[in-house]
């Protein structure tokens, strides 16, 4: 018999191949006694090279099987892709070459590891596709994007007064902005936390214990302030702004008195923000922020902080937001293949129904809402995940479990056995980022470099780089489907070539880039003051800030933030969610070393709520909603607001590849209901109210 935590795996999972990342560490070595591995090492060893040699025999059984069900001519836009990237299943499926558009150039993370999975998706591939963004920033994004044209940077090092809603940056990691934070508060910066619960962050500065889902009513209200007490930054607003005067009309109701009822907070501390951030501009940081994935009204909340950014002019200069030089210009490999054709969505996410989301990003929720309702245009048989765990990921794992059930067939490419991939049918195993070269990485910054990332140890076992992982699928669909151009000539470079290509307009090469790890552009002569004096246009229709935005009105959506107040539940708590500074996401909590950190999960709960329930510190408690219920350690503590409770994210795995994490702790996704940002279809993860039940 194997040892407990390498059983087999349930009858829906075919193929293992997730042993050899796990295998090749020290912190499974630690775990694992030397002759145990020894024994069970031909059977991995086995299981590992079975899973590339299936896929080839599962391809031609199902193509049969398809043939013999009269399905050999279902669209191949008739695959559901989900993650950072597309691909789809043009072998299961047959039919016309589509084509799906690529991703923005913007959106850079995808060239540091999805840009093949992108570039096979573009020649053969599928329009269903959903990214990441939909689970965190888009509602970020769009709002910014429509008041200032961007989402700027923040020099925190150089601020004198730091506003954050919600962002944990002493936690919740984003360098180098957690870097520069402590530069800034060593210097003396004032720093302001709006939470429903005190962070690390929060405790460093001066914490606001808001009522959830009424952040709305705080910006207003400190925009009221500023331009009935006139603290705004008036040239500014002259020069660089439109629409101030709509603004000032509309903020008129929105006083210090009325944000204090709805808020919490009182009304004398907003007037107290408000001077002090006027007095210190334009060093101020209303910090953007990253996951944004909170309440249905995101979008618009987020516009309210651009033009709280703009009222006080603390963009463009020394301590304030600022857009920098951009990011370098990289060459590419000149690509075999162009696209022949768009398919139309299955879902409908397009410019009708979502006229101002990001249409190349997909809407994760209504992705998945509109298929498991029957409401798609056509079937949907095929799912394809790189670099994302949907399973976890997902507000109301429920619902995204019933759409994998229904899925013919599930194909999975990860460096672990995540929930997502322990339900799929094939699983093809990625080097991690310590085995293989990776894309240049340049993304905008206030001075322009670039960066590499190379391997420090060889890939272990049969685990390969996602070119090479394209590269065989590319070869495997040639042989079954005839293209004017073979998709492996297209993708019949390496990777090192890729790089070379990258940087063919640079002066550097890749050998000396490798030695050094990063490449540093000269740097530009005005840093400050560029949009300030006029000589740049924001990237706006009108080249200025716009508090007004008129596209908003044209598409059916105020043109300034309307202040709705949030509904309650009495008897129950809001949940939130977050994490703390050794887990990202998902993807690390099994990993031994950083579990010993933290086991599991628990819930806060005030003192009050508990005392009242009956509840002890550390006792396991039920936690249930409308969506599902677990069952969790309380942990009780002022440090939360008495309607809202708090679980870190990424716990209560339910993948038995995930031997350490594991049914430890509790799964705030097995919670959540599923509501979404009612203009991005950003996941709305705040939207929950929790029942705490003795056990």
């Amino acid at each position: 018999e194997l040892p407990e935590g390498f059983a087999l795996p349930l009858s829906h999972l075919r193929h293992i191949s997730w042993w050899d990342a796990i295998l090749a560490y020290p912190p499974i070595k630690a775990l694992l006694p030397i002759p145990i591995l020894c024994l069970i090492a031909p059977l991995i060893w086995r299981f590992f090279r079975e899973t590339w040699r299936e896929l080839d025999r599962e391809a031609a059984e199902y193509r049969a099987e398809l043939v013999r069900e009269g399905r050999q001519d279902l669209r191949p836009a008739a695959c559901l892709l989900i993650t950072a990237v597309v691909l789809t299943l043009q072998e299961y499926y047959g039919g016309r070459q589509v084509y799906d558009q690529m991703i923005r150039p913007f959106l850079a993370d995808l060239e540091r590891g999805g840009w093949s999975f992108v570039k096979l998706g573009k020649y053969i591939g599928t329009p269903n596709f959903a990214r990441h963004a939909t689970l965190c920033l888009a509602s970020r994004n769009v709002g910014y994007f429509a008041t200032l044209g961007g989402v700027p940077g923040s020099d925190l090092a150089n601020a004198r007064y730091i506003l954050m809603f919600g962002a944990n940056r002493l936690e919740s990691f984003e360098t180098p902005d957690n870097i520069t934070l402590v530069e800034g508060l060593s210097r003396g910066a004032r720093l302001v936390v709006v939470d429903p619960r005190m962070t690390v962050t929060a405790a460093k500065g001066q914490w606001l214990p808001i009522r959830p889902r009424t952040d709305m009513a705080l910006t207003l209200a400190l925009m009221h302030v500023l331009i009935k007490h006139d603290l705004y930054d008036k040239t500014f607003v002259r020069n660089a702004t439109v629409g101030f005067p709509a603004l000032k009309a509309h903020v008129g109701k929105y006083n210090p008195e009325w944000a204090a009822k709805e808020t919490g907070i009182p009304a004398a501390t907003i007037v107290s923000m408000a001077h002090e951030m006027a007095a210190a501009a334009p060093a101020v940081v209303i910090y953007p922020g990253r996951r944004s994935s909170w309440y249905t009204n995101d979008t618009q909340f987020r516009r309210t902080l651009g033009m709280l950014t703009g009222l006080l002019g603390a963009i463009d200069a020394r301590g304030a937001s600022n857009f920098g030089a951009g990011a370098v210009t990289l060459g590419d490999i000149e690509w075999e293949i162009e696209p022949l054709d768009v398919a139309e969505r299955v879902d409908g996410f397009n410019e009708k129904n979502f006229p101002l989301a990001a249409h190349e990003d997909g809407g994760y929720v209504h992705l998945r809402d509109t298929l498991l309702q029957g409401k798609g245009k056509y079937p949907v048989k095929g799912w394809m995940v790189y670099k994302q765990n949907p399973l976890a990921a997902m507000l109301d794992s429920s619902k995204t479990l019933k759409l994998m059930e229904q899925m013919d067939f599930i194909g999975v490419i990860d460096i672990q056995p995540s929930q997502t991939a322990w339900m799929a049918d094939i699983i093809l195993p990625e080097t991690t980022y310590l085995e293989r070269l990776d894309p240049i990485w340049a993304p905008p910054a206030r001075r322009k470099f670039i960066g590499i990332r190379q391997p420090v140890v060889a890939p272990q076992f049969e685990s390969k780089p996602l070119l090479d992982i394209i590269k065989g699928l590319a070869a495997k669909l040639d042989k079954r489907h005839h293209f004017e151009t073979p998709l492996s000539k297209a993708f019949n470079f390496t990777i090192e070539q890729y790089v070379d290509a990258q940087l063919k307009a640079l002066p550097i090469d890749r050998k000396t880039l490798m030695k050094e790890g990063i490449w540093l552009a000269p740097p530009e002569t005005a840093e400050f003051g560029r949009y300030r004096r006029g000589e740049k246009k924001f990237s706006t229709p009108s080249g200025k800030i716009e508090f007004v935005a008129e596209r908003f009105q044209r598409n059916g959506y105020p043109p300034l933030p309307v202040y709705e107040p949030p509904k309650e539940e009495p008897g129950k708590q809001r949940l939130v969610t977050g994490r703390p500074a050794w887990y990202t996401h998902s993807s690390n909590q099994n990993n031994p070393w950083l579990n010993a950190l933290q086991p599991e999960n628990d819930i806060w709960i005030h003192p009050d709520v508990a005392h009242a329930k009956g509840i002890r510190d550390g006792e396991v408690v039920r936690v249930r909603s409308a969506a599902g219920e677990v069952r969790i350690k309380a942990l009780v503590t002022p440090r939360i607001r008495k309607d809202t409770v708090y679980m870190a994210h990424g716990f209560g795995s339910r993948s038995t590849g995930q031997t350490t994490v594991k049914g430890r702790g509790g799964a705030d996704e097995t919670l959540m209901v599923s509501q979404a940002d009612t203009i991005t279809n950003n996941q709305a993860l705040h939207e929950t109210f929790v029942e705490i039940l003795k056990v």
